[in-house]
């Protein structure tokens, strides 16, 4: 009788070695449950934390600075920005790994019947042994990918903050021209009912009386669309700050802004750390890590297997070798590509600085423009229309009545408040212009270290 003996194979370890694999566990979003909670979102001291004034307070109203901090914590933009960031920081975790062994095994059978152990089995573990050192540059390419998230999520920060100083400015402006035109409604109401009355008694035509319907009219549709505008800026205002469009708030109005970078004979220093050239710098090390690790590529990473084989009944261990040998690829391709991207990398690098240069340029003579502007209108315009108003109740008051005239005088003074808002609106879109070239204080990023 023939008696058939079987190898025998390692199956525990092997079974122990899968069960230590992670499972999966599905997660799925409740979609529902998120809109009640975002309806529900409120600016909590708690949630948002503090400026440097103290805990932040929104009961009294939300100023610009606590606005800044609320965007922060509620963007949406902003809290995906930092969930990629979260990405690349799970995958620099756990770069650098040694290679998992492989397992290799090999069944054979002798056909001959004769045969007294027919089977012939043979198995081995690959281990191969990074003697070049490569994981610690998979793990440093990896820091410098993640430190490359955190520069973008850093760079949104910065954006978000000034889109909000910009909207914040447009929306405070915009409740200037309400009130303007509120006052400017009331004025012109009262002159509606001096020309009926002057009609009346036949002093003045009933054209020249039409005359003030007509512009408080005009006004009344311009405060409409006033108001709409106010309304429109304050959705964006909460879009930005990441509440919901629903929730009431009270929002403190404000048009000086501050410039973050007063020395102006310290930002061209400042350029070389700028928000415009931190992801091209960013960009220009994962390059030059990824060509360092494809240079160390080319040296070839030794692999052992150890290992057993069993031949008529007899098992014998064993010890096997693999080194590929760099003769004709040597991984040039790659070490190629990788060079070319640092290059290109340090071009864009060298061009990212001009541009900010070119830019800062431009955005200082737009500020001296604007200030000049401010400065005239302020200085000349708003004095001459206040004068011609007193000029003209003046006249009213030494008994020579003049209703076109104080008509005039009062459009025009609106006009030049309205220039005059226009004017600080326009200081303030300049200096977020030149903001945008330095880090705001709640986004100074740290040095990274790597």
């Amino acid at each position: 009788m023939t008696v058939r003996t079987w190898p025998r194979l390692p199956v525990l370890p092997i079974l122990a070695l899968l069960a230590g694999c992670e499972s999966y566990a599905p997660e799925p979003v409740d979609l529902a449950q998120h809109a009640r909670l975002f309806a529900e979102r409120l600016p909590d001291a708690a949630v948002i934390g503090r400026d440097a004034r103290g805990p932040l307070d929104p009961s009294d109203g939300i100023d610009l600075a606590e606005a800044r901090l609320i965007a922060l914590v509620f963007n949406p933009e902003l809290r995906i920005a930092r969930q990629h960031a979260g990405v690349a920081q799970a995958s620099a975790a756990e770069a650098g790994r040694w290679q998992d062994p492989e397992l290799q095994a090999s069944f054979m059978r002798i056909l001959e019947s004769s045969a007294t152990h027919p089977w012939l089995a043979g198995a081995g573990v690959g281990l191969t042994l990074p003697l070049t050192g490569r994981p610690a540059l998979e793990k440093e390419l990896a820091q410098g990918v993640h430190a490359r998230a955190l520069a973008e999520a850093r760079l949104a920060e910065t954006g978000v903050l000034n889109s909000l100083d910009a909207a914040w400015v447009a929306w405070s402006s915009q409740q200037l021209v309400v009130t303007l035109l509120e006052e400017l409604l009331a004025g012109l109401q009262q002159l509606e009912t001096t020309a009926q009355s002057l009609a009346a008694t036949g002093r003045i035509t009933q054209i020249e009386a039409r005359t003030f319907t007509l512009a408080r009219v005009q006004r009344a549709a311009e405060l409409v669309q006033a108001r709409s505008n106010v309304a429109v800026r304050e959705l964006e205002l909460k879009r930005l700050m990441g509440l919901p469009p629903e929730r009431p708030l009270t929002l403190r109005s404000v048009i000086e802004l501050s410039v973050r970078a007063p020395n102006s004979a310290e930002r061209r220093q400042l350029l070389l750390t700028s928000p415009r050239v931190l992801l091209p710098q960013r960009d220009h090390d994962v390059a030059e890590r990824k060509l360092r690790l494809a240079i160390r590529k080319q040296w070839p990473e030794l692999t052992l297997v150890p290992g057993w084989e069993e031949e008529d009944a007899q098992p014998r261990a064993g010890l096997g070798l693999s080194l590929p040998i760099p003769l004709w690829n040597a991984n040039a391709r790659e070490i190629a590509e990788a060079r070319a991207e640092r290059s290109a990398t340090a071009e864009v690098l060298r061009a990212a600085l001009e541009v900010a240069t070119q830019d800062l340029a431009r955005a200082e003579a737009r500020a001296r423009a604007a200030a000049e502007r401010r400065q005239i209108v302020e200085r000349d315009l708003l004095p001459l229309a206040q004068q011609q108003i007193d000029d003209v109740r003046r006249l009213i008051e030494l008994g020579r009545l003049d209703t076109l005239l104080m008509l005039d005088a009062l459009t025009r003074s609106f006009d030049a408040r309205v220039a005059a808002v226009s004017a600080a609106v326009s200081v303030a879109e300049a200096t977020v212009d030149l903001n945008t070239l330095f880090w705001p204080e709640l986004t100074v990023p740290e040095e990274s270290k790597e």
